[in-house]
Formats: C-alpha cells, sequence, structure tokens
C-alpha cells in the first residue's frame, strides 16, 4: 500500500467505487479501501436478489465511468402506484417528459463487478483489500488514514463505508434515526403476466410492497427445463416488500407457494399467478442522517454513510451518485488545486446535508401518511393522488425531480 496518495475512498461499493474513478479519471492518485474482494450472487432464478432503480442522472454518470453499457439493465418506461384502500391510482409514464425511460433496474452485485474491473484498469487507483480503516487524524494540510498497520497521508478522505461507516463511528459523528418498526422482504419471482416494463408499486397498510421489471439477458438459471417454467426473461421481476417486523418474520417461515400466494394477494394479482420464488432475504428498515457530512476538514461522508433512506421511493443509490457528481464537479473545474480549497468542500457537505434531510423526513412522512388506518385521512389521500394524477405540471414536476433531472 502506498504512503500518500491525494484521495483515499473508504468502501467500495457503488457509490465509493464511483467516486474512486472520478478522481482518478481527473488525474488523480486514489487508494480504495475495502474490507473484501466483491462477487457476484446470483441465486436459483439467476439473479441477484439485491437491485437498484438507476435514474437518468446516475445512468449519465456511469455512462461517463464506462460502465452503464455492459450492465445487464431493464428499462422501465412507467410508474404504476396503487393503495391497498384505495379508490385511485397515480402513473407516470416516459412519454410525459419526452423520454423513452424513465429509469432502469440494475443488480447490485453485477454491477459493483462492472466497477471493480474498471477499477482494475485504471492505472491511477491501488485497491487495497482486506483493509479496513482503523483511524482517521487531521495533520495540517491532510488526513491520516490509518488502515491495520499501514497509514496513508491524503488531501481528501471520501467514507462511502455504508450505513454502519466505520469513519463515521471513529470521528464521533452523531447520526439522527428514523425507526420504522418495519423490516422489508427482497426476492426474486417468476409471474404468470409480461411486467410491461412497469415498476409497480402498491402502498397496503403495513407497508409498500414494488414489482420492478428485471433485466432482460440477465444470469438466468440455465436449468429451468423440466421444471415448466417459461424462459422469457420478461416474467421476471425483483419484489421488495416493507412491512412490520412480526409479519417479515412469519413471511420468512413461508414455503415457497405460501409466500407465492401472499405476494398475489397484496398485489391483487397484478401480474397473475407467482410461479417461481427464489430465496428471501431480510434486513431492517431504518432511516438514518449523519449531523455533519464534513466531520474533519479534509473528511467527506457520502451514500449511505452519509444518509440512509427508507426503499419506498428507490432514491437512497440516485442520491449518492448524486454526491459522486457533486465530487466529479468540483475536481473538474478546479482539478488538483480544489483539493487544498476546504471552503468548497464545507459548501458541498451543506448542501448535501440539506438534500439529505429534506429527503430523509420526507420519506418518513410519507411512511407515516400511508401507514394510517383514519377513514377521513383515507379519503384525502385518495383525493390527493387523483388530483395529482390528472394535473399534468404537478406530474412533470415530480417525475423531473426523481429523475435528477432538477
Amino acid at each position: 500500500m502506498r504512503e500518500a496518495a491525494d484521495v483515499v475512498v473508504a468502501g467500495g461499493g457503488l457509490v465509493g467505487a464511483a467516486a474512486a474513478l472520478v478522481a482518478a479519471r481527473h488525474g488523480l492518485s486514489v487508494v480504495l479501501l475495502d474490507r473484501a474482494e466483491p462477487r457476484v450472487r446470483r441465486g436459483a432464478l439467476g439473479f441477484d436478489t439485491r437491485t437498484v432503480a438507476l435514474n437518468p442522472s446516475s445512468a449519465e454518470l456511469l455512462s461517463e465511468l464506462g460502465v452503464f453499457d455492459a450492465l445487464a439493465k431493464e428499462a422501465f418506461t412507467r410508474v404504476y402506484v396503487w393503495e391497498e384502500h384505495g379508490t385511485r391510482h397515480i402513473e407516470f409514464d416516459a412519454s410525459e417528459v419526452n423520454r423513452r425511460e424513465l429509469g432502469w433496474i440494475v443488480e447490485v452485485s453485477p454491477t459493483v463487478d462492472a466497477l471493480w474491473g474498471a477499477l482494475r484498469r485504471e492505472p491511477q487507483i491501488e485497491v487495497c483489500v482486506g483493509a479496513e480503516v482503523s483511524g482517521v487524524a487531521s495533520d495540517g494540510d491532510a488526513v491520516v488514514v490509518r488502515a491495520g498497520e499501514q497509514s496513508i497521508r491524503a488531501s481528501l478522505l471520501i467514507a462511502a463505508d455504508g450505513g454502519e461507516s466505520a469513519v463515521r463511528a471513529l470521528l464521533g459523528v452523531d447520526t439522527e434515526r428514523f425507526a420504522t418498526g418495519q423490516s422489508a422482504i427482497a426476492t426474486i419471482v417468476q409471474t404468470e403476466k409480461h411486467h410491461a416494463h412497469t415498476a409497480a408499486q402498491c402502498f397496503l397498510h403495513s407497508g409498500p410492497i414494488a414489482l420492478l421489471p428485471l433485466p432482460s439477458g440477465s444470469g438466468l438459471a440455465s436449468d429451468l427445463s423440466g421444471s415448466g417454467l417459461a424462459r422469457d426473461p420478461d416474467h421476471f421481476v425483483s419484489v421488495v416488500w416493507s412491512q412490520r417486523d412480526a409479519d417479515a418474520k412469519a413471511r420468512l417461515a413461508l414455503d415457497d407457494a405460501a409466500f407465492a400466494r401472499e405476494v398475489e394477494r397484496a398485489t391483487e394479482s397484478r401480474l397473475g399467478r407467482v410461479l417461481a420464488v427464489d430465496a428471501r432475504a431480510s434486513f431492517p428498515l431504518t432511516q438514518s442522517l449523519a449531523q455533519r457530512f464534513q466531520p474533519l476538514p479534509r473528511v467527506l461522508l457520502v451514500g449511505d454513510a452519509a444518509r440512509v433512506l427508507h426503499p419506498l421511493a428507490g432514491q437512497g443509490v440516485n442520491l449518492g451518485f448524486e454526491d459522486v457528481r457533486g465530487i466529479r464537479d468540483i475536481i473538474r473545474d478546479a482539478g488538483r488545486a480544489a483539493l487544498a480549497d476546504g471552503e468548497v468542500w464545507r459548501a458541498l457537505a451543506r448542501r448535501r446535508r440539506v438534500r439529505g434531510e429534506i429527503m430523509v423526513r420526507a420519506m418518513d412522512a410519507f411512511r407515516a401518511l400511508y401507514a394510517s388506518s383514519d377513514p377521513t385521512l383515507q379519503w384525502l389521500r385518495n383525493v390527493g393522488v387523483d388530483l395529482v394524477n390528472r394535473t399534468p405540471l404537478v406530474k412533470v414536476e415530480l417525475m423531473r425531480e426523481a429523475l435528477g433531472l432538477r
């Protein structure tokens, strides 16, 4: 491991890998630290159960980094949202903002793998696996990062090491947490009907369930012969189901047939019968917001290290890529000289924290709004949804915000 670099990046997930590539592509030397080499994970139906929705601005960043075209991805052209006990729905179509698509669903581990392939080919980047940050300290015009038995002196440390960030903990940054009392179940299902390139979401009283179209031509399991299952990949969707902790525990214990019936019931059989279910994973849903995104003059928290969002709007990774674009713009405009300009990083950290607080509090309010069973509030929700759906200017503004086009 080298003893000095322009930038150290802690964490090699989607956001950290992208940040390292952005810095290197603008002429900076980079050390990337991660505890383990990533590997592609796929289940019995041939997909990673972890998926994310990329908006056009995130796709543009990944294209700039030379990885977007290589990804297995599914464009969705429509978003359809309804409520369990509602009489109205809202839908967004790409044509309303003069686009061919609203976004793309990608699997997490193959996307990380593609980014790491680019990292390995970049001579300006040294990747250090098995190295976790164990100490961070300011030293005049530098930050000293300790990893294991070695120290690296850098001009900037970008902490992208996740919701349980070691860097954030080492620097004693307080984190506001928004408990939801919910867990999410993530899995892959095969459905009777074609997903029609639509991202669908139903708000149940206990939490939202989303059906996200999966990429055609991904790693579909080769041995489906004899199972009676169609091979058409347009009949596979990712399920992300937020629900009460006790409900999630009970549904994880169901066999595949019983769980399939639960998905059909929850989504009102929107895609017909559920023909097959992959392994299920569960994780607790807790939103969080770091009190400081710049705990030291030369340290920035980005991605989930800075804030964690409820998945109901699918914006978590897109906010992380917004962080990276902010870093890119500063380095692109000022080059290496930007590393010595403390004010420009303070300004970025302030802007990103304001943006993060708005999103976290909005998601918390939105979740609470749909969790209420008050009849009057249910009626008001339906009236509001119907009004938005019939007001093109409002819909377009909401879509532009979600697409990162504001």
